[in-house]
């Protein structure tokens, strides 16, 4: 984990000990608390590492290999309503 300032880019590991909390939390969950050290105010935000995607190379090489189906006949894919809405056309009332 790490903070980074919102304001100037700068990234630290902790919080250095001489820095003064100006605002303890503001409205907003995702916004960071403003701290004042050397001679600037920084914005810092708790920094997570996301974890390294794992590639599951057994699922993948299943997906690769499985059977494609036969596509049918263009006549059999028909759907029942399509057949009926081509039937309504033919036979008005």
């Amino acid at each position: 984990m790490s903070y980074r300032c919102r304001i100037c880019g700068g990234t630290w590991t902790e919080i250095p000990p001489g820095a003064v909390e100006i605002t303890a939390t503001r409205r907003g969950a995702r916004r960071g608390r403003l701290y004042k050290f050397g001679s600037a105010i920084h914005d810092l935000r708790l920094v997570t590492k996301p974890e390294p995607l794992v590639v599951q190379t057994e699922l993948l090489q299943e997906v690769i290999q499985a059977p494609v189906p036969e596509i049918e006949d263009e006549l059999a894919a028909i759907t029942a309503l399509a057949m009926a809405f081509r039937r309504s056309k033919k036979n008005p009332r």
